[in-house]
């Protein structure tokens, strides 16, 4: 799972006063927005309206530090239609607006005022932070037609990868079953790690990707049971897709956010979650009763 970049690209708008002609220092969009170019390419390509650009970026806080790059991401490489003038207007997010005027091969930093956001509008890590900057470079510009073949082969490629682990969910069901059982009997007592908050865990597979740290995406597929009975209260097997979060960001329970990141990209374990560390005394959705403690056999798939 990666981060969803797209949807930081709509939501975050700043206003602005002046637009300067040439690419020298700092330009301002008729929206407000501002940027300075960092490669130039007069002779590149520009998009137009309806066309679909495809960028690279890099979305950082003030001080540098990366809170998301493109290029370190699996999967699709993001791509925003161009909007004509007559369209634009304040609604506009700074990215849509500003890669109108950007060419195949250039580069631009985008400096937008995120002060006024309240905490939870803005990227993870960053609810402090009044200046967000997005690096954005150009790579391509196709057609409707061209971006729809590309896209059809990207969601055929999507259903394969979901067909393979939908075929994976009797073998798992069963699996995590066995583990269940062999829990309850104490036979996995001489296996299990804890933590200091009473986390248990065990790695039955390990994997040699990168290792799972708070502030990045990851992708985990998963099997949840009760462990008072063994009930199976959600699962992604079935789904055909893992759960893609942001790690360290409180956006999963705590057990989840503290076990995952014990692991690296292709471990297989399963989490023994303390109620605290879960739903806690409220339960959640008449799914897990009041202070129950989970058992999560979970995939690291994606560390990004």
């Amino acid at each position: 799972m990666r981060t969803n970049f797209l949807s930081l690209l709509a939501g975050l708008i700043f206003f602005a006063a002046c637009t300067d002609s040439d690419k020298e220092g700092m330009q301002t969009t008729e929206l407000g927005n501002r940027y300075s170019y960092v490669t130039s390419n007069d002779d590149g390509q520009l998009a137009e309206p309806g066309e679909f650009v495809y960028i690279h970026a890099i979305l950082k806080s003030e001080g540098d530090s990366v809170i998301v790059d493109t290029r370190e991401q699996d999967g699709e490489q993001p791509a925003i239609q161009v909007v004509a003038d007559s369209l634009a207007d304040e609604t506009l997010g700074p990215v849509q607006d500003v890669v109108r005027k950007l060419r195949v091969g250039e580069r631009a930093i985008i400096r937008t005022n995120i002060s006024t956001y309240p905490p939870n509008a803005k990227p993870p890590g960053m609810e402090n932070d009044t200046v967000l900057l997005y690096d954005i470079e150009v790579t391509e510009i196709v057609g409707q037609d061209e971006f729809n073949t590309r896209q059809q082969a990207l969601a055929a490629e999507a259903q394969e990868k979901a067909a393979v682990i939908q075929g994976r969910e009797e073998e798992m069901l069963a699996f995590t079953q066995q583990v269940f059982e062999d829990y309850k009997a104490g036979k996995l007592d001489g296996e299990l790690q804890s933590t200091e908050t009473g986390l248990r865990y065990i790695i039955h597979e390990e994997g040699s990707g990168a290792e799972a740290e708070a502030g990045r995406g990851v992708v985990v597929q998963y099997i949840g049971r009760l462990t008072s009975n063994g009930e199976v209260f959600d699962q992604s097997f079935e789904r055909g897709q893992g759960i893609p979060f942001p790690l360290g960001q409180g956006r999963v329970i705590p057990g989840w956010d503290e076990g995952i990141d014990l692991l690296q990209e292709g471990d297989h374990a399963t989490l023994i979650i303390p109620s605290d560390l879960g739903y806690g005394p409220q339960g959640s959705s008449g799914t897990i009763p009041p202070d129950s403690e989970l058992m999560f056999y979970v995939e690291l798939e994606d560390v990004q």
